[in-house]
C-alpha cells in the first residue's frame, strides 16, 4: 500500500498543475478576447483621411494653398487635391461671385468667395466600414457657402466649422452661408508699436433647408431654415433672426449730427469728427466764370413719415430725414446730395448671393421751381443713382438712375433722358418707393454694387428723404420679398412696386 505521506505530495502536484493550466488558459482566453476586441475596435473606429478636389473658377493667381506642415503658400492648380491639414486662401481682389469650389468626397460642395480662408483640420471616413464621416474646418475669413448632401451612406456624419472661438455643427442635407466680416470699430494698441485692429464678427445663416447648432462655452443656439445668427468678435452667438441682410447703413439719419455729416466735405482736417455712413457732396452742374449763384444745403430735418414710428423710430431714438434745400430764385442748376460707399470697408459689396434685393425709400417734395424734370430730364428735386458692375472688376461701371418730380398737371410728361426712370409724386406728401432690383429692368445679373447716391438737382428745391433701405435675401421665397406680380417687367419706365402717400406731419 502507498502511504499517506506519499499521496499528499502527489495531490499537491496535481492541484498545482491544474491551477497552472487554468491560469494559462485564462490568460490565453484573455489575450484572444483582447485581440478580438482590439481588432473590432480598430475596425470600427479606424479613420482614413479623405481627399477633396479644388475647382478653380477665378484667375488662378488669386487662389493659394499651403500644404500641411509647411509655412509658405503656393499657387493653386485646377483639380488639385486638398488634403487634411491644408489651408486654402482666396485673395480679396479675386472678383465677384464664386472664386473656387471644393468638392469633399465627391458629395459635399464648398463655394468660396473673395477673402475666404479655410483650414481643413480634419476630413476623415471610417477605414473598414461606413460608420462615420467627420469634417472639421477652421474658417478664418471671408464668405463660404456649404452645400451638404443627405446622409445616405454613413451611420454618423459630423460637419464642424470653427469660427471666432465658436463651434458650428451643420446637419447633413442642408445649405448654409457662413461669413466673417469686419466691424466698423477700430482698436488702438499702445506699446512698442501702434497698430489698428479690425475685430471680425461671424454670420451664420441656414438657407432653405438644414439646421445649424452653434456652441460656445456651454451655450447652444439652434438655427433653422430661413434664419441667421450673428456672432460677436469673441464668438458669442446672438438670437436667431430672419435671414435677410440690411446693406445700407444709417437709413434714418440718427447715427451722426448735422455737423458731422457736413464735415465729410472737408478733406484737409484728419481729426475732424465726421460721419462714416453718408458723405455729403454738392456742386454746379456746369461751371461758368464769375458765377454768383447760391449753393444748396444739406440739413437734417426732424420731420418724417409717422408710419416709421411703429418700426424704426421712437421718442427715445427719433428718426430724421436728409433735407436738400436751395432758395432765392436761382437760375442755374446746382446739385446737393449724399453718397454711401457700400460694404464694411466702403469699397462696394458683392451681391451675387442675393437673388432678391428690395430697395425702399420715403420721399417728400415740398417745392421745385423747375417744371417737371427740366429741359434735359435730369433736373429733379430727388434723384437716386446706383453704380454697379456686371461680372468682373474689369467691367465698366453701369448706372441706374431714378428721378422723382411733381406736377400740377397729371397729363404733362417730363423730358426723357436716356437711362433715367421717372416717378411722379404728389406734392407735400410723404410717399414710399419700393423696388425689387433683381427684376429684369434693374439689376438682374449684377454681381457688384459700389454705391448709392441720393441728390437734388435744379434751381430752387426743398425735398427730404428717409427710411432708406436695401434688403438682400438668399432665399427666393423669403418673407418680405416682393411678389412676382409686383415686380417690374417692362423696360421703361416701370411703375413703382409700391408708392404709398402719407400725410406730412411733424414728429
Amino acid at each position: 500500500m502507498v502511504s499517506s505521506e506519499t499521496i499528499r505530495p502527489q495531490q499537491k502536484t496535481v492541484r498545482l498543475a491544474w491551477a497552472i493550466m487554468l491560469v494559462t488558459f485564462s490568460i490565453f482566453c484573455g489575450l484572444v478576447t483582447a485581440s478580438v476586441l482590439a481588432f473590432w475596435y480598430y475596425q470600427s473606429s479606424a479613420m482614413t483621411p479623405g481627399g477633396s478636389t479644388l475647382i478653380v473658377r477665378a484667375p488662378v493667381e488669386w487662389i493659394t494653398v499651403r500644404r500641411a506642415n509647411r509655412t509658405t503658400f503656393e499657387r493653386a492648380d485646377d483639380q488639385q487635391i486638398i488634403e487634411q491639414g491644408d489651408r486654402v486662401r482666396i485673395a480679396s481682389s479675386a472678383g465677384y461671385g464664386q472664386a473656387a469650389t471644393i468638392r469633399v468626397l465627391e458629395q459635399h460642395t464648398l463655394d468660396l468667395w473673395a477673402r475666404a480662408d479655410l483650414v481643413f483640420e480634419q476630413v476623415q471616413t471610417s477605414t473598414w466600414n461606413k460608420r462615420a464621416l467627420v469634417m472639421v474646418i477652421q474658417q478664418n475669413d471671408g464668405y463660404v457657402r456649404y452645400d451638404l448632401a443627405e446622409n445616405d451612406q454613413y451611420e454618423q456624419m459630423r460637419f464642424i466649422v470653427r469660427l471666432n472661438n465658436a463651434e458650428i455643427e451643420l446637419m447633413p442635407g442642408g445649405s448654409y452661408s457662413i461669413g466673417m466680416m469686419p466691424t466698423d470699430r477700430r482698436v488702438l494698441f499702445v506699446g512698442n508699436k501702434v497698430a489698428l485692429s479690425t475685430p471680425m464678427f461671424g454670420d451664420v445663416a441656414v438657407r432653405s433647408t438644414g439646421q445649424a447648432r452653434i456652441r460656445r462655452f456651454g451655450k447652444e443656439v439652434i438655427v433653422g431654415p430661413g434664419q441667421r445668427v450673428v456672432l460677436d468678435p469673441s464668438g458669442q452667438p446672438g438670437q436667431p433672426q430672419e435671414a435677410v441682410w440690411e446693406l445700407i447703413r444709417d437709413g434714418v439719419f440718427r447715427d451722426y449730427s448735422e455737423i458731422e455729416y457736413n464735415n465729410t466735405t472737408i478733406t484737409d482736417q484728419a481729426a475732424l469728427p465726421r460721419a462714416r455712413s453718408w458723405k455729403v457732396f454738392s456742386g454746379f452742374a456746369s461751371v461758368l466764370p464769375d458765377d454768383t449763384s447760391a449753393s444748396g444745403f444739406f440739413r437734417l430735418s426732424p420731420t418724417y413719415p409717422g408710419v416709421l414710428l411703429q418700426h424704426q423710430c421712437s421718442l427715445q431714438e427719433p428718426c430724421r430725414s436728409a433735407w436738400f434745400l436751395r432758395q432765392g430764385g436761382q437760375t442755374r442748376p446746382f446739385i446737393t446730395g449724399i453718397r454711401q460707399m457700400l460694404g464694411p470697408d466702403q469699397t462696394g459689396i458683392d451681391i451675387s448671393e442675393y437673388p432678391s434685393l428690395v430697395f425702399s425709400i420715403w420721399v417728400h417734395i415740398a417745392y421745385q421751381s423747375i417744371e417737371l424734370a427740366g429741359e434735359r430730364g435730369t433736373e429733379c428735386p430727388v434723384m437716386i443713382r446706383f453704380l454697379t458692375k456686371q461680372h468682373h472688376p474689369t467691367d465698366a461701371e453701369q448706372e441706374r438712375v431714378i428721378c422723382f418730380y411733381t406736377s400740377a398737371d397729371p397729363a404733362q410728361q417730363p423730358e426723357q433722358s436716356p437711362g433715367v426712370v421717372y416717378y411722379r409724386l404728389s406734392p407735400l406728401d410723404w410717399q414710399q418707393l419700393q423696388i425689387e432690383l433683381r427684376a429684369p429692368f434693374w439689376l438682374p445679373e449684377a454681381r457688384y454694387l459700389r454705391s448709392i447716391e441720393i441728390y437734388a438737382n435744379g434751381h430752387d428745391y426743398d425735398a427730404q428723404v428717409t427710411g432708406i433701405s436695401l434688403i438682400g435675401s438668399q432665399d427666393v421665397a423669403a418673407p418680405g420679398k416682393l411678389p412676382l406680380t409686383q415686380r417690374s417687367r417692362r423696360l421703361a419706365p416701370p411703375a413703382p412696386t409700391l408708392i404709398e402717400p402719407f400725410q406730412y406731419e411733424q414728429r
